[in-house]
């Protein structure tokens, strides 16, 4: 079953964390609102809250991602409004484990927040140890080994991670920025929602 990211916003406003955007009203209940959807991008979990995912490392790459932070739980000052519609109060000592909610009928994992700066702020040109597989000989020359990935490897060629008759071990570097994929439009809309050191971001995993 696929998993999917949920944010939502806080804003510090008069001295105190407020929803952003204003929460909905549905049946008399104020709904919060979601600041930002990436779908299903498992990589970028993986930066923010350590998320690991089956087959998400190829058999060749050495080290999971370092991620921004541990998971953190709901923060203990988290505003009224999120405290009741996420099940805070109800779980005051579950922060960081998996947990029901009643609103949104399903499971919470890697329960965590952060600032918007804290993004920015994260190392995201730090590299992975290098990557080593194989090719076919004709493309060897296309990398290099303190290079990334190449740009011009034919999409319909393999990587392999055992040698074969034909085939070059080659290496290449790849950084947290390209691991990710989508990071510029991720804190681009970050961004669209204020004062980066202003806006606190609540985050998990559902299923």
């Amino acid at each position: 079953m696929s998993q999917s990211g949920a944010f939502y916003a806080e804003i510090w406003r008069n001295d105190r964390w407020e929803p952003f955007p204003t929460p909905k009203f549905s049946k008399g209940k104020q709904i919060p609102i979601p600041c930002v959807s990436p779908g299903t991008a498992y990589e970028l979990y993986a930066a923010l809250v350590g998320y690991e995912r089956w087959g998400m490392y190829p058999l060749w790459h050495t080290e999971p991602i370092v991620p921004l932070s541990e998971p953190r739980g709901f923060p203990d000052d988290m505003n009224p409004i999120y405290k009741e519609c996420f099940g805070y109060n109800e779980y005051p000592e579950s922060n960081k484990s998996i947990i029901k909610n009643a609103l949104f009928q399903t499971k919470l994992q890697y329960l965590t927040w952060f600032l918007v700066q804290e993004v920015i702020d994260y190392n995201w040109d730090r590299k992975f140890p290098p990557w080593i597989g194989y090719v076919e000989n004709q493309y060897a020359l296309l990398f290099g080994s303190s290079s990334s990935f190449p740009e011009n490897f034919p999409e319909d060629e393999g990587i392999y991670t055992l040698d074969g008759e034909g085939r070059t071990e080659i290496s290449w570097v790849e950084n947290y920025r390209e691991f990710v994929g989508g990071l510029d439009w991720f804190i681009e809309e970050l961004l669209k929602l204020g004062n980066p050191k202003e806006v606190r971001i609540i985050f998990w995993l559902d299923w």
